[in-house]
């Protein structure tokens, strides 16, 4: 397969390794995190299928709430 190089800052090299799982290349985690965004629209309408949201509220509000406090830590671009 062709490869192609590219220029990024250090700062965006620091914070694309801290993204890496063991064993990934470069290439595989940009794809990884480039394709994770690629589903957001599957989830359209989900709270529809659920009687009681409250306990999902919950939830979600725990996860965001985890994001964030993750976002924190590591400088954003």
């Amino acid at each position: 397969m062709p490869s192609r190089s590219i220029s990024i800052k250090e700062e965006v090299y620091k914070q694309l390794d801290s993204y890496r799982l063991k064993n990934e290349s470069f290439s595989e985690t940009i794809k990884r995190l480039l394709d994770s965004n690629a589903d957001i629209l599957d989830l359209a309408g989900s709270w529809k299928k659920i009687s009681d949201v409250e306990p999902a509220v919950d939830i979600v509000e725990k996860v965001v709430k985890k994001i964030h406090e993750e976002e924190n830590d590591i400088k954003l671009i």
